[in-house]
């Protein structure tokens, strides 16, 4: 049997049943699973069942079927599990998938009494009743996925249910530690009064078998328990809580501390049907929680990659495009990234600029890379000699760098009148020149050594090169010429990179090249999805 869980949207928390072969999920009112909205078209997607596995289609709906975020192809059946996502208009949804044929439930009664099922005599002398109740605490559980409030409505129907409770308690598995999540108590006894045993508990969970002590004082199975002795309890009933492959979640108990009214078999039976419901709510709720974390996740990294992309210029910052055509853009891999690129107009009128190459990805080089960034833009402004600069930088990151982070960096400073540019480079891959006639050459730089570490001698030169109107330099980080082909894992090459630069129309801007070599890396490579950050930073002289 398969179910649709509402994660997200209209009833959250609902399930719709899956038919087999196949289930049809549209607005329109005689479909298998119908959903309300103006962005779920009329018949939107399907539900295949094919080769033992299911499969989401789109039915060619207007505004998309979308697995884990991505839109999917019309008409192209795609597979999917339990850990996916499924997107139609407003409502996220989770497949839920259980074994038609399951092995023995680790809920056994005591007693070995069948607590399968639910018929009359489990209802004992009103039936009707405490059917109602039952009924009442499943719609209960489907209808949120908040923890508190859902185990505090439920403890309510429990004693609602069984009448003869004087306290009824939840406990959670978190981590190695068992904690109480929820506790009621009838009349004005105050929960907290009454610890709990630590053996029964345990017991109950470690077993996976409901316990059932009509009367505790009595029972050999409990005379070990001192807090059972010391609470002059008189009846309990404490059954486990146990998730997709018994998975313990935690333990839902009972206890009756008046004389007479004990709990019986039936009452076992009972509490352990319950038991299944609240397992499944917990599981539900416990997935909504991790979505939910998900989506924060997501949205924090998304606020960071704004924040991110404004420490990078956009604009020339009044520089004089007669003179100077200058374009850079990082792609990342993730979220954020740890590359990065910057350029200033000096006091002389002069342009520094700079690309570079954090080690690691992901938030940690993201980190590092604004704090490169700060400084790099700082000590520029004082001196607009490369190689002088990076030694400064490099003084500066070892000052204070705990992680042991490191960036390559490839340093220049250019005179848009003359053409003349210096350039330094500290481990970073030396930039490549395309003269006004096409032809292209590597600029063949000391490599000097990356920066973050304290040593004297980093090994770091000035390199000078004249540009002539229509010659352009092509800098590059190293996600561009490692990126690998899928089947034989070879390297897309400063070779190849340089066949694709020579084959750049003079005509086109400096946005489109860049578009251009993105282009031919993603065909290489057979996605777009980058294996490593990819930043490139292109300067073109035009003369005066």
């Amino acid at each position: 049997m398969a179910t649709l869980l509402t994660l997200q949207g209209p009833d959250s928390g609902r399930t719709f049943p899956v038919k087999v072969p196949c289930t049809v999920i549209g607005r329109q009112f005689d479909t298998d699973v119908c959903l309300a909205g103006k962005a779920v078209s009329r018949q939107h997607a399907q539900l295949l069942w094919r080769e033992n596995q299911f499969c989401i289609e789109d039915l060619g709906s207007s505004n998309g079927t979308f697995v884990n975020g991505q839109r999917l192809n019309p008409h192209q059946p795609t597979p999917l599990g339990e850990a996916d996502t499924l997107q139609i208009g407003p409502y996220l949804f989770a497949l839920r998938v259980e074994d038609p044929t399951p092995a023995e439930p680790s809920y056994i009664v005591r007693e070995s009494l069948n607590a399968r099922s639910l018929n009359e005599s489990v209802f004992g002398q009103d039936p009707a009743q405490k059917l109602q109740v039952v009924v009442e605490i499943a719609q209960h559980l489907s209808r949120t996925l908040d923890l508190e409030p859902l185990l505090d409505k439920l403890l309510d129907h429990v004693l609602r249910l069984l009448p003869q409770t004087d306290r009824g308690m939840v406990l959670l598995c978190e981590g190695d530690k068992l904690v109480v999540r929820a506790q009621k108590c009838r009349g004005e006894a105050e929960a907290s009064e009454f610890p709990y045993s630590r053996t029964i508990v345990r017991k109950a969970l470690d077993e996976g078998m409901g316990l059932l002590s009509e009367d505790v004082h009595a029972d050999s199975r409990f005379q070990a328990s001192q807090t059972l002795t010391r609470l002059d309890m008189r009846s309990l009933m404490c059954v486990p809580l146990l998730g997709h492959e018994g998975a313990r979640l935690g333990v839902l108990q009972v206890d009756r501390f008046r004389r007479g009214a004990p709990f019986r078999v039936e009452d076992l039976q009972l509490l352990t049907a319950v038991g299944w419901q609240v397992s499944v709510a917990l599981e539900n709720a416990a997935l909504h929680a991790e979505r939910l974390r998900e989506q924060r996740l997501h949205q924090e990294l998304a606020m960071a990659r704004e924040i991110q992309q404004g420490f990078l210029p956009q604009g020339l910052d009044g520089i004089a495009s007669s003179t100077v055509e200058l374009f850079a853009q990082v792609f990342p891999a993730r979220e954020v990234a740890g590359d990065l690129y910057d350029f200033l107009r000096m006091a002389d009128g002069r342009i520094a600029f700079y690309i570079g190459d954090v080690s690691g990805k992901g938030m940690p080089a993201a980190l590092f890379m604004v704090a490169v960034h700060t400084l790099a833009r700082h000590l520029a402004k004082e001196d607009c000699q490369p190689s002088r600069t990076l030694y400064k930088l490099n003084s500066a990151l070892a000052a204070d760098n705990p992680s042991g982070m490191f960036v390559t960096l490839g340093y220049g400073c250019y005179s848009p009148g003359s053409g003349a540019v210096v350039l330094s480079c500290a481990g970073h891959p030396s930039p490549l020149l395309r003269h006004a006639d096409g032809r292209v050459e590597e600029i063949s730089l000391p490599p000097g050594r990356l920066l973050g570490f304290d040593e004297n001698d980093i090994k770091l030169h000035d390199t000078h090169v004249t540009l002539v109107p229509g010659d352009a330099l092509i800098f590059f980080t190293d996600g561009v010429t490692e990126a690998r082909a899928p089947e034989s894992r070879e390297l897309f090459g400063l070779a190849r990179l340089q066949r694709v630069v020579e084959g750049l129309p003079a005509d086109e801007t400096l946005a489109r090249w860049a578009e251009r070599i993105q282009e031919a890396i993603a065909l290489y490579t057979g996605t777009r999805e980058l294996q490593d950050d990819v930043t490139l930073l292109l300067l073109r002289h035009k003369g005066t």
